[in-house]
């Protein structure tokens, strides 16, 4: 029971410690999803995968085609480790909550957007995997950052404003091969991310941290949502709780 607490405690400082616990989480769950389709659950796919013409029996997977693990281990590789600096970064600027608002919801827009592109076009889409919603996170990121320069492929100096273009060309053409104006509705999700960045101090899900009451100034802890929901954390302060009871039995004192 000791080892499994400890155990327990190490995974919860791994998810919290940088403060960018749904970065992890979307990474360990496209390699959980990795693994159960290469040893044969091929049916997670088609449970949470996107696809345009069973969006309306199936709508959750506008919010879960970013989970599934569904490329070779090479591209999960690069695609992981995008998203721990992109995502990252702007989950720790933004806070967690803030940031797992934006993600998903970006990607339902994407999905939306190549739904509304199936009306039009006739010509359905399946997706799953993280490079599409990746794509919106990098326009966030190159946003904030335009000059910060990276190794893209971690070989190729490149400024992030450049690279943000680059991901905008390559979405648009791997979706307008079969009409182009799927692959400007692909763009919504990269759209969303612009608009947000430009326009997000006017966002509800994005209300500051700060606020004035009379003479005091109320400063609200940034993980405090976040904590809430942290399972590992709830289980270690019941533990601590219940070893001070003990403690204070032991003592002999009356309440």
């Amino acid at each position: 029971m000791r080892d499994f607490s400890y155990h327990v405690e190490r995974a919860s400082y791994w998810f919290f410690s940088d403060r960018i616990p749904v970065t992890k989480s979307v990474i360990v769950c496209n390699a959980i999803t990795f693994l159960l389709i290469v040893f044969g659950a091929g049916s997670l796919i088609e449970f949470l995968g996107y696809s345009t013409d069973a969006l309306l029996l199936k709508p959750w997977t506008a919010f879960t085609y970013p989970l599934i693990g569904a490329h070779d281990v090479i591209s999960l590789l690069f695609a992981s480790y995008w998203m721990w600096v992109a995502g990252g970064s702007l989950e720790r600027s933004w806070s967690s909550r803030v940031f797992g608002v934006y993600f998903f919801l970006m990607s339902a827009i994407t999905a939306l957007g190549l739904y509304v592109g199936w009306l039009f076009t006739g010509i359905s889409t399946s997706y799953a995997g993280l490079w599409l919603p990746l794509a919106g996170t990098t326009i966030a990121f190159a946003m904030m950052n335009p000059e910060q320069q990276i190794l893209f492929f971690l070989i190729i100096p490149m400024k992030l404003k450049y690279l943000a273009l680059l991901d905008v060309v390559l979405v648009l053409v791997s979706f307008a091969r079969p009409n182009p104006l799927l692959g400007i509705f692909a763009l919504s999700g990269c759209a969303v991310s612009y608009w947000y960045v430009r326009y997000r101090s006017n966002l509800s899900f994005s209300t500051p941290r700060r606020q004035s009451q009379g003479n005091v100034l109320r400063i609200y802890n940034r993980r405090g949502f976040w904590s809430k929901l942290n399972p590992f954390r709830a289980l270690r302060e019941r533990r601590e709780r219940k070893r001070l009871r003990d403690l204070f039995d032991k003592s002999g004192f009356e309440e």
